[in-house]
């Protein structure tokens, strides 16, 4: 009787910590054809609790609201969000996409506000 109540609290327990840990993204990059016919390939990076997406060159990309990826910029309070404008490979990017990169940097992260909504 004192072994199976041992092994049930010590499988609770194995449920419980697993739950509590995220499981890291799948390190290999993934290639896509965006709406425009322009190529994209991207690194999903973090968890299950907190994921967003990177180019090859480390610039963040969100979804927009039609699920595709676009660059990621901050607006004026610091928020992470779509940029507007599809993300795609170095040698597809045009005089607009170019344009825009100049003015963001690359690794942009989620905001401390963002990131208390999305933890819950």
């Amino acid at each position: 009787m004192k072994l199976c109540l041992r092994l049930c609290v010590f499988v609770f327990a194995i449920v419980c910590l697993n739950s509590a840990y995220g499981v890291p993204a799948d390190p290999r990059g993934h290639t896509i054809v965006q709406p425009n016919g322009k190529t994209l390939t991207y690194y999903l990076k973090g968890d299950e609790h907190l994921h967003w997406f990177e180019s090859l060159d480390g610039y963040t990309l969100l979804k927009n609201e039609q699920g595709d990826l676009e660059f990621a910029c901050v607006d004026e309070k610091g928020i992470l969000q779509p940029s507007g404008i599809l993300a795609c490979n170095q040698e597809e990017r045009d005089e607009i996409e170019l344009s825009f990169l100049s003015t963001i940097k690359p690794k942009l992260f989620y905001s401390k506000e963002q990131l208390k909504h999305i933890k819950r």
